[in-house]
């Protein structure tokens, strides 16, 4: 499970600091000195718009891609005012003033992977009627080590698929949610675990869950929840939710115990399944397998109670359609709470 590292930028001073931590963190997945210049430049970039345009300033987060291949994601988000002609801040690479726009163009030339969304500041007279309260950038910018440039880039669809953000409780170190991922013979199980409260006995009680996960061998899900359930029972517990997508089928199941949300976008039929009640490890009634069609272009997300459910994806106009990290990152800028771990994942 990748973990997500994150710093501030709020004036230039803090610029530098972003750009050595980031050097260093790429550094050790293995590009060579000319591809740390690179990122070198496009940290100093992202960090110095964010400074001067970002109003409150932004945050740079920082992981390994998805994947067996070695890369570095960087992720940039602020509640800033947001790019008006995003377009030719793009193609152009210079700021249409006040805004994160300096410099896109060749932050772009530079990473492999390159995706920006933005919503403005709306001032007009029906700004008291919008349903969005918040607004910003986002960056999502990945890079391969040279090595994997070259390869058959089954690991880019791999991350161009799933999008995930997980990070524990802001007064904790360790994180009591957990998020699993594995592909076999076809099929992708996918789940969501939420330790029962936050700390070092929910961080145990998840891995507790994740071990249950690492053995599937495309059981079902009530076998799968099953044994999740017996695994738990010697620690405080937990929630989960899980689902199996068979594309070449065109299957979609999902299964959940406790506060998991699940919604599923653009299926072949409405697809609303919910998590029974209950805890693993203490208590799981008759447990419900909910299954429907899928099909290419049908996205599911799940969602631990750290991310408030009031989250509506018709507030951010095209964003079901772009990379599942940014879904899943700008729901956890936005959504995301103060008081939880907090884990969302998104699959395409």
């Amino acid at each position: 499970m990748r973990v997500i590292q994150s710093m501030e930028v709020r004036d230039e001073a803090q610029v530098g600091a972003v750009r050595r931590a980031v050097h260093a963190y790429a550094g050790n997945i293995g590009f060579t000195e000319r591809e740390l210049a690179e990122i070198d430049i496009v940290v100093q970039e992202v960090g110095t718009n964010a400074a001067r345009y970002a109003q409150g300033g932004g945050q740079i987060h920082f992981t390994t891609t998805l994947g067996a291949e070695p890369g570095l994601e960087l992720f940039y988000t602020d509640r800033g005012p947001g790019i008006y002609d995003l377009d030719r801040v793009v193609r152009d690479g210079v700021s249409t003033g006040g805004s994160l726009g300096a410099g896109l163009g060749a932050v772009r030339r530079l990473m492999d992977e390159f995706e920006v969304y933005s919503t403005v500041v709306n001032t007009g007279r029906l700004a008291s009627l919008s349903r969005r309260t918040t607004h910003g950038t986002s960056l999502l910018l990945r890079k391969w080590v040279a090595a994997t440039r070259l390869s058959d880039k089954t690991h880019a669809a791999t991350a161009r698929r799933i999008g995930v953000w997980t990070r524990p409780h802001p007064n904790e170190d360790r994180n009591g949610d957990a998020y699993f991922i594995r592909r076999r013979a076809g099929q992708t199980l996918l789940a969501v675990v939420d330790g029962l409260g936050h700390g070092q006995g929910a961080h145990e009680a998840s891995l507790v869950a994740l071990a249950v996960l690492a053995d599937w061998q495309g059981e079902g899900l009530e076998e799968v929840f099953r044994a999740a359930h017996a695994a738990l029972r010697p620690t405080r517990g937990a929630v989960m939710g899980a689902c199996v997508i068979d594309a070449a089928r065109g299957t979609f199941q999902y299964a959940g115990v406790g506060n998991i949300e699940v919604r599923v976008f653009n299926a072949p039929e409405p697809a609303r399944p919910i998590s029974n009640n209950g805890t693993l490890g203490a208590r799981m009634d008759r447990l419900r397998v909910w299954s429907y069609a899928w099909a290419e272009g049908a996205s599911v997300v799940l969602a631990s109670d750290g991310l408030s459910a009031k989250w509506d994806v018709n507030d951010y106009p095209g964003l079901l359609q772009r990379s599942p990290q940014l879904l899943a990152g700008i729901l956890m800028r936005d959504y995301g709470r103060d008081t939880d771990d907090a884990t969302v994942l998104v699959a395409r």
